[in-house]
């Protein structure tokens, strides 16, 4: 078993545990068969970004399914896993001034969440329209609205500066102002000593920016959560050879394999964590979860291998239901492991 020593005296002692950035979303959840997918404009199993018009559009052609609404945002999924379970959180993203802004700020606020949201004017708070099919496949559609417009100025310094763990995802790399906010909190995370983490977060992702310009990106971090797709894309291995590659270059590295597991490497050394058998209602938001649970356990000093069952116990939970949410158990059975 390893042992966890991700964190110095020094960054285990700071303030906060996951300090976050990203695309603030309100998903809008849908049953749907492969069929509909044609008429809704979607290609199964895809991400693809859309503008307003487009999703409104699509919405209109759903006939008699009634949304579920859910809070969204891959970075605010995990972040939302780890609030759940008692982790010091810290958010920050932009949102419209309508009634999708206040519930996603007013969602953060019961769950505990350090609110460092920023209200645009004149902008609809983005969503995300997320189709599952019967084999529990999700498509999604993102309008990223108010999300377009974070900048540098909205990143929220002094928490990063006080955290254990940065974290963030591909997702960001949308806008060019996005961009460089990105870049501004992770450049300002190492100038402190913090930790970072990097979700990939999609195949689209690589496929938008660039083999290169994603590597390069991971040179600046300490944690890269990625699936076997997007290992393979970035490195063209198998899932574990592809952990045990990028850990050459990055303190810890993750590759999830689906229903079959997760393969953590670091320091040479590989360790499987097999998935938990459930029955699979919605498969949205699992990876996201995943990494809340993984960021849990380093945060409490556990095993990277504990920290793995943490992380597989929070994203089988969450597939087992339609959307991204977590039994009202969950803590106590996650506390468990701890003992």
């Amino acid at each position: 078993m390893l042992q966890n020593s991700f964190f110095s005296i020094e960054q285990f002692n700071h303030r906060y545990d996951v300090v976050a950035i990203e695309n603030a979303l309100i998903d809008m959840l849908v049953r749907a068969n492969d069929s509909d997918l044609k008429s809704f404009g979607m290609t199964k199993g895809v991400m693809q970004l859309v503008d307003e018009d487009t999703q409104k559009n699509v919405l209109k052609n759903l006939g008699n399914a009634k949304p579920e609404i859910e809070l969204g945002g891959s970075a605010s999924n995990a972040i939302r896993g780890l609030a759940v379970l008692g982790a010091k959180t810290s958010y920050s993203s932009s949102v419209g001034n309508d009634s999708y802004g206040k519930a996603f700020a007013s969602r953060m606020n019961e769950l505990g969440i350090l609110n460092r949201l920023t209200v645009v004017e004149n902008v609809h708070t983005g969503t995300c329209l997320v189709v599952v099919t019967p084999d529990s496949e999700r498509t999604l559609n993102t309008y990223l609205g108010a999300c377009r417009s974070y900048t540098v100025n909205h990143v929220p310094y002094d928490d990063i500066a006080n955290t254990k763990i940065f974290f963030t995802t591909g997702y960001m790399l949308d806008t060019q102002n996005q961009i460089d906010a990105l870049h501004s909190a992770i450049d300002h995370a190492l100038n402190n000593n913090v930790k970072v983490a990097f979700d990939v977060a999609d195949p689209f992702v690589i496929a938008r920016h660039g083999q290169k310009a994603i590597l390069s990106l991971l040179e600046k971090t300490h944690l890269v959560f990625l699936n076997a797709e997007e290992a393979k894309m970035l490195v063209g291995l198998s899932p574990d050879k592809a952990a045990l590659e990028l850990a050459k270059t990055i303190q810890l590295a993750i590759v999830k394999d689906g229903e079959k597991g997760a393969y953590i490497a670091h320091d040479g050394n590989l360790t499987f964590i097999p998935a938990l058998k459930v029955e699979v209602a919605d498969t949205t938001g699992a990876g996201d979860m995943f990494a809340g649970g993984f960021m849990f356990g380093l945060c409490k000093g556990l095993t990277l291998e504990q920290a793995g069952q943490i992380a597989t116990v929070l994203a089988a939970d969450t597939v087992s239901h339609m959307g991204v949410r977590l039994s009202s158990g969950i803590r106590s059975r996650v506390e468990t492991l701890l003992r």
